[in-house]
């Protein structure tokens, strides 16, 4: 009664030895039966339906090569780490949103802190008030990209941004839902509100010291006529 349906029947359906001897834990991924990151990454990435499926309810993929190719593709990305993981959350569902809270039984309810709506990652990052109005100071082409996708799963969402999107873009994508998310994490917890303005401005500054980009390329804004002066928010971590 304590294990997902999934694991109730792997459980079952472990062979029984015939012999009298102890026993002992075997890791079948491995030829030596010793457990290693490295092999339960792979079975992983090989299994259609991996662990988070089961315990998400997210659908698996069958094309598992153009699956790996997608994760690849966000560990790739020229951004900071602490972006490319949080890309990585994203994919897997596990940014604490209000729907992933609740189905953890680590909230009560699943609405946004900040509208009252339901909340999902793509509300917190796309949809939600605090969110549009940053998107509103970005370049239209770009964000009518965003809008378009109608995908729910996060994984899918990104795959298809990726594969429309310039290199410039992705990265500008990555660089403002990672500070949207921040400036949100801000706002609920700490209750300190950061102006959409200066949340535009932060981001291309951040890509501006990335060195990466042009601004030109990014769609970036003239920081000296338009973002106003003062400090911003301490740098996301």
């Amino acid at each position: 009664s304590f294990f997902t349906p999934a694991d109730v029947e792997s459980i079952i359906n472990i062979p029984l030895s015939t012999r009298r001897q102890a026993d002992f834990w075997d890791w079948h991924h491995e030829k030596k039966g010793v457990f290693s990151v490295r092999s339960a990454y792979r079975m992983l990435v090989i299994n259609k339906h991996h662990a988070t499926s089961y315990i998400e309810n997210i659908a698996g993929r069958s094309d598992t090569k153009a699956e790996e190719k997608e994760w690849l593709a966000i560990w790739n990305l020229d951004v900071p780490s602490k972006i490319r993981v949080f890309l990585w959350r994203l994919a897997r569902h596990s940014l604490p949103s209000g729907d992933v809270l609740f189905r953890r039984n680590m909230a009560q309810q699943s609405i946004c802190d900040i509208c009252g709506a339901q909340d999902s990652w793509k509300h917190s990052l796309i949809e939600c008030n605090l969110a549009r109005c940053v998107w509103a100071l970005e370049r239209v082409d770009l964000t009518d990209v965003l809008y378009n996708i109608q995908e729910t799963d996060a994984h899918a969402w990104w795959a298809e941004a990726a594969a429309t999107m310039s290199k410039a873009d992705l990265i500008k994508v990555a660089v403002t839902l990672w500070a949207i998310w921040f400036v949100r994490r801000k706002a609920i917890h700490e209750n300190s509100f950061q102006s959409p303005l200066s949340t535009h401005c932060f981001i291309n500054r951040y890509i501006a010291d990335l060195d990466l980009i042009k601004p030109e390329q990014s769609g970036a804004r003239g920081a000296s006529s338009e973002c106003p002066s003062g400090s911003l928010h301490q740098q996301p971590e």
